[in-house]
């Protein structure tokens, strides 16, 4: 199994958008072997900026095959 910390950042580079401001959310996730090359992925989207977005958090998963 391996944890991991993503930083994502979102930011309009063009003042077109009424709400260009930037976005930054940390997303703690995991990742573990499921055998024959097949892998679970999750993690939560944690927004850490304001204004935040219509979500308090984002829970996310998958499930994926090597080939």
């Amino acid at each position: 199994m391996a944890w991991y910390l993503s930083t994502n950042v979102s930011q309009a580079i063009d003042n077109r958008s009424q709400n260009s401001g930037t976005f930054v959310s940390l997303t703690p996730g995991f990742r573990t072997h499921l055998g024959q090359n097949w892998y679970l992925l999750g993690a939560v989207e944690v927004p850490v900026t304001n204004p935040p977005p219509p979500y308090d958090y984002q829970v996310l998963g998958g499930i994926m095959k090597v080939f």
